[in-house]
């Protein structure tokens, strides 16, 4: 096969891996609660810490100006009474976030010790947005790849805890159904094994404004939509201009390959 031909193939096998395998471009799975992985084993183990975890819990609470607060429960059969050093656990907690692949991006983190349960909190200001009398949480939305190149998928989330609860700001009520979720008016819960019952990739979860009855969940989810609508193809505009920006390239090095 000469120099030319084995350049198109290699072209032609790239792009068509691109094209076709949107599953291989999803990023691995995303944890609701990190601190209630392995992830938090492997950081205290870095520290000389060895620790056992049992139940574990995350609490997700949602306010009326879009805010959260994320509150993660532990709780250690053994290695708790390393983290009474609040150094020693303040380094813990730094490097299971740094580590361990989240939905949440964390600010504000606090953590403290109490028996044998291990309380790690922080805000998170991008989880939700609002659309006129209706929140919508949207950390457990994960977008998928984009064409051409089939790139930038999320990771699928999932619960990472024991028990994943998501509370309703003061004020509203949960509304829809949520697949693998049971829910009540004031909040929504994912139970599972911590690592292979995952959360459904297209969940968003609508508070709706108690004092505002006309409004409407399904707009409020259709603006979200809309929303990824325009982030994707913005996405995949910026894919494509690579792509011909890249076929350029490979056009001038095959044409300059033919008059050697």
């Amino acid at each position: 096969m000469s120099r030319q031909k084995a350049v198109l193939v290699g072209i032609l096998l790239i792009l068509t891996v691109g094209c076709t395998a949107p599953g291989l471009a999803r990023a691995p799975p995303q944890a609701a609660c990190g601190i209630c992985t392995d992830a938090l084993d492997q950081a205290a183990a870095d520290q000389g810490v060895t620790l056992t975890r049992g139940q574990s819990k995350l609490v997700i609470q949602v306010y009326e100006n879009t805010s959260t607060r994320w509150t993660a429960t532990v709780q250690l059969s053994d290695g708790a009474s390393a983290l009474r050093n609040d150094s020693l656990r303040r380094a813990v907690v730094s490097n299971v976030f740094d580590r361990a692949r989240m939905v949440a991006e964390p600010t504000h983190v606090t953590s403290h010790l109490s028996g044998q349960t291990l309380t790690v909190s922080y805000r998170d200001p991008g989880a939700a947005e609002t659309h006129d009398d209706t929140i919508v949480f949207t950390r457990f939305h994960a977008t998928e790849p984009q064409s051409p190149f089939v790139m930038g998928g999320e990771g699928t989330p999932y619960p990472g805890a024991d028990t994943v609860v998501l509370r309703a700001p003061n004020g509203y009520t949960v509304t829809g159904d949520y697949a693998s979720a049971t829910g009540s008016d004031a909040a929504v819960r994912w139970h599972g094994n911590r690592t292979t019952e995952h959360i459904d990739r297209s969940t968003r979860v609508t508070f709706i404004d108690d004092q505002s009855p006309q409004s409407d969940s399904n707009d409020a989810t259709l603006m979200a939509e809309l929303n990824d609508v325009w982030s994707s193809m913005y996405r995949t505009l910026i894919a494509a201009l690579c792509m011909v920006f890249i076929a350029g390239i490979l056009f001038v090095y095959l044409y300059r390959l033919t008059q050697d």
